[in-house]
């Protein structure tokens, strides 16, 4: 009884440290500027779990715009998030094609070209997803369409669709234009659907103001948002006063649907209009959902301590620089890493590099995925495990590590999250320099005295804020 009258006191609070995602989503897009920031939003927050984006028509053709979705993906490290390439339907191309070819996304050099279908991706993830999933439209809704005349039973598996239009009765809008026939299909399927749209005679637009409050959120969502449009060519277009907060509305609505007042139209749909009252919260909004909770990993802690008083005084001056290059998840996972390893180890804090790189290739929270390392189970390889472990939250107690029986341990571990699977591997150059540099330590110090740990120290230390987790590692995706 006490416990149910604390739950019930504080449900809030329960639910944030769940460690799981509240809402399991697919993304589809058309590429405009809105969507960018929108995308921002929804990849920043582990409150969501994006499980897939598919590109439709809009302000880019959806086969230029899934190379650009793949490319912002990639930038993220996000590689495991696939994406889809949607059908032309021959829609005139918007006025802002020309501004939305020239908005940089990512290095699409460097990316290939998606080949699954928008349509056989959207049927794949949901079936294959164990909670219901929210579909968020930022552009036509031919996808949805297309995946619910091809397999009609995923219709029960979808919790709703939320769909940034003009106007929901009669429908306007250019991404009801771009595809009518389907817009029309979809909206007539009896899947529950909240049309979310802003109020035309006073557009909320993205300002000067907007951009410095998201430029003090230290995450690489906001910084992406922040740097797209203070450069060519979404710069001049704040400059003029151009840009409207549009598609980021369905990222407000889903986080907070009390700004807006709702309207049931039909069966299945509810419209949802920006109220009046509630434009200037949607700045403070915004900035809310980039930043997240900061307790989001944390079941003790509301927050992580980062005040240098608290840290040895070799440790100290280097959390700065640490947390700039590296992120918070990575300092937090290595502090704990390394109080509950004994010392501070080297292998350990490659551990939980490597272990924070597989939830950013999956753009996923902790105690989410499950692990094999090939580390083995002696020092100073296995080292690695205990890194492994925190950078994951896959502990021994939930059962979700495993350690290989193999004949040489080497710093290598599979990582495995629902039916996907990727291999990585600590890169060989830089397995060869923490050998010569253990190496030369024995050789300076002797094997196991105490300058020697102190020696190690300093090297952990050095490859603590050094090493690139993007860069020391080689990443294989396997079936």
């Amino acid at each position: 009884m006490i416990f149910a009258a604390i739950s019930a006191l504080f449900p809030i609070a329960a639910q944030a440290h769940s460690g799981k995602a509240r809402f399991h989503i697919i993304v589809d897009t058309d590429c405009a500027a809105d969507d960018l920031r929108t995308l921002c939003m929804l990849l920043g927050n582990r409150e969501i779990e994006v499980l897939a984006v598919t590109t439709s028509e809009g302000a880019l053709p959806p086969r230029l715009s899934a190379r650009r979705a793949a490319a912002l993906l990639d930038g993220f490290g996000h590689e495991g998030i696939p994406v889809g390439a949607g059908r032309g339907t021959d829609a005139a191309a918007p006025a802002w094609r020309a501004r939305s070819e020239r908005i940089e996304w990512g290095d699409t050099a460097s990316v290939a070209a998606p080949s699954a279908s928008a349509r056989d991706l959207m049927i794949e993830t949901i079936e294959g997803e164990e909670e219901k999933t929210v579909l968020v439209a930022l552009g036509a809704l031919t996808n949805i369409g297309d995946a619910l005349d091809a397999q009609p039973s995923i219709a029960e598996r979808i919790d709703r669709i939320i769909w940034y239009n003009d106007e929901a009765c009669p429908p306007t809008g250019p991404n009801y234009e771009a595809d009518k026939a389907s817009a029309e299909k979809v909206m007539q399927s009896g899947v529950e659907m909240v049309v979310i749209s802003s109020n035309s005679d006073r557009p909320l637009r993205v300002t000067p103001r907007l951009l410095d409050s998201i430029s003090h959120v230290r995450t690489p969502y906001a910084r992406k948002i922040v740097d797209s449009h203070r450069t060519a060519p979404l710069a001049d277009a704040v400059a003029e006063n151009h840009l409207v907060l549009w598609d980021d509305l369905a990222a407000v609505y889903l986080f907070a649907p009390e700004l807006f007042t709702e309207e049931r139209i039909s069966d299945n749909m509810v419209r949802a209009r920006l109220r009046d009252d509630s434009a200037e919260l949607v700045e403070e909004r915004i900035t809310a959902i980039l930043r997240g909770k900061p307790d989001s990993e944390s079941r003790v802690f509301y927050g992580f301590p980062t005040d240098g008083a608290l840290y040895a005084a070799d440790v100290a001056p280097m959390i700065g620089e640490a947390i700039d290059r590296h992120g918070p998840s990575e300092w937090r996972a290595a502090v704990l890493t390394n109080e509950l390893h004994g010392h501070l180890g080297i292998y350990a804090t490659i551990g939980v590099k490597m272990g924070i790189r597989a939830r950013e290739y999956f753009n996923i929270g902790v105690d989410d995925i499950e692990v094999t390392t090939y580390a083995g189970s002696r020092p100073p390889v296995s080292c690695m495990n205990d890194g492994l472990q925190v950078g994951t939250g896959a502990s021994i107690g939930h059962g979700l590590i495993t350690v290989a029986e193999c004949g040489t341990p080497r710093p290598e571990a599979l990582f495995r999250f629902k039916d996907k699977s990727v291999r990585i591997a600590l890169k060989p150059e830089y397995a060869r320099r923490i050998r010569d540099d253990v190496k030369r330590g024995i050789g300076l110090y002797g094997d196991l005295t105490e300058p020697y740990w102190q020696y190690v120290r300093g090297l952990a230390l050095k490859y603590w804020v050094e090493f690139d987790r993007r860069e020391i590692f080689d990443i294989r995706p396997e079936n």
